[in-house]
C-alpha cells in the first residue's frame, strides 16, 4: 500500500524532526499547586476519551493551552494533524499540567510522561479503529507516539 512506504519513509525523517508548538513548555511559576485534589483531578481528566476531555468545562487552577498536533519535518504526515487533534490537544493538557514546564507541575516524572504518552497512543487509536482506513491511520498514529517518545522530553521536562 502506498501510504504504508510514505509512513515508512516519514517514519526515517521523523528521527531526525522537531516538534514546535506542543513540545514548548509553558511558564513556570514559584508555587505550583500539587494538592491532593488538583492531581485528582487532573488524572480524572487524563483518563477521560478524547470525547469526553473534549466536553470538559476549562477550569482552573488548570493549564488548557494548545496548539493543536505539533507537524513532524515529514510533508506527507500533515494531514494527520487534522484528525489526530482531539487526542493531541488531550496529550498538550498532559505535558502543561504534569510537566516541569507548566506552573503546577503535578508530576514531571520519567513514569507521568510515559503515561501521558500512552494515553495519547491510545485516544489515537480509539480515533482510528472506526476509520475505514483504520491500518493506515494507526501507522500514522504510532509516528506520532514515536515522536512524542524519543523528542518530547525537553517539553515535558522543562
Amino acid at each position: 500500500m502506498r501510504t504504508i512506504g510514505l509512513l515508512d519513509k516519514a517514519a526515517k525523517a521523523l528521527v531526525s524532526a522537531v516538534f514546535v508548538g506542543a513540545l514548548m513548555p509553558a511558564a513556570a511559576s514559584a508555587a505550583p499547586d500539587r494538592s491532593t485534589g488538583v492531581i485528582d483531578e487532573a488524572d480524572r481528566i487524563m483518563n477521560d476519551t478524547y470525547e469526553e476531555f473534549a466536553a470538559e468545562p476549562h477550569r482552573p487552577p488548570f493549564d488548557w493551552s494548545t496548539d493543536g498536533c505539533s507537524v513532524p519535518v515529514a510533508p506527507e504526515l500533515i494531514p494527520w494533524n487534522a484528525t489526530f487533534r482531539p487526542a493531541c490537544v488531550q496529550h498538550d493538557f498532559g505535558y502543561r499540567n504534569y510537566g516541569g514546564g507548566g506552573e503546577l507541575q503535578l508530576s514531571p516524572t520519567r513514569e507521568t510522561k510515559n503515561w501521558i504518552d500512552g494515553r495519547f497512543r491510545e485516544e489515537m487509536g480509539r480515533i482510528c479503529r472506526p476509520r475505514l482506513d483504520a491500518p493506515a491511520c494507526l501507522s500514522v498514529a504510532n509516528v506520532y507516539y514515536q515522536a512524542v517518545q524519543h523528542f518530547g522530553g525537553h517539553a515535558f521536562f522543562g
